[in-house]
C-alpha cells in the first residue's frame, strides 16, 4: 500500500513489513551488486555491510570472504530502540504519538520478530560461511579480531 506520512509507515502489518523489508532488500542487492561489480578492479579490500542474500553471496563470494555478524533473534526484537541510531528513535517517536503507543509498539514488536524469525536466523547460521554471535561480554576490539582472524587479515 501506498504511505501517506511516516505514521503508515509503523502502522503496516507484519505481513506488510515482511513484503517491504524483502522487496527493499532485493532492490539493494540489484544496487550493491552493480556498485560491487564498479568496484571490482580496485586492489584495495572492499569491507560491506549489505543486503546481499546468502544464496547470491554463495555464488560470488568465497566462504572466507564472507562474516555474519549474528544476534539470536529476540536480541534484535527487544533492542531495536536501544541504540541511539536517528531513524530508529524516529520511528520511536512516531509511535508514541499514535493514539495507543503501547499498541503501536507491540504491533512494530511484531513486524521486527517475522523478518527475525528462527528460520531466518537458522539460514544465517547454517550458511557455510564464517559467523561471529554476538557477545555482551565481549569489547568491540576483540569481535574485530575475530573478524580480522575470519577474514584471515593481520593488523
Amino acid at each position: 500500500s501506498d504511505l501517506t506520512d511516516w505514521h503508515d509507515f509503523v502502522r503496516r502489518t507484519p505481513d506488510e513489513y515482511e513484503l517491504w523489508i524483502n522487496l527493499t532488500s532485493k532492490e539493494c542487492e540489484i544496487l550493491e551488486l552493480k556498485i560491487l561489480s564498479e568496484m571490482a578492479d580496485t586492489a584495495q579490500c572492499i569491507f560491506v555491510d549489505t543486503n546481499i542474500c546468502v544464496e547470491t553471496l554463495r555464488k560470488i563470494a568465497a566462504p572466507d570472504h564472507v562474516v555474519i555478524m549474528l544476534a539470536e533473534p529476540m536480541v534484535s526484537v527487544n533492542r531495536f530502540f536501544n541504540r541511539p541510531d536517528r531513524d530508529k528513535q524516529f520511528l520511536y517517536q512516531l509511535m508514541m504519538e499514535e493514539s495507543d503507543p503501547k499498541a503501536a509498539l507491540e504491533n512494530f514488536k511484531q513486524c521486527l520478530m517475522r523478518i527475525n524469525s528462527p528460520e531466518k536466523y537458522e539460514t544465517f547460521r547454517n550458511s557455510g560461511f564464517h559467523v561471529i554471535m554476538r557477545d555482551d561480554s565481549r569489547t568491540v576490539e576483540e569481535t574485530l579480531t575475530l573478524v580480522e582472524k575470519s577474514f584471515g587479515l593481520k593488523r
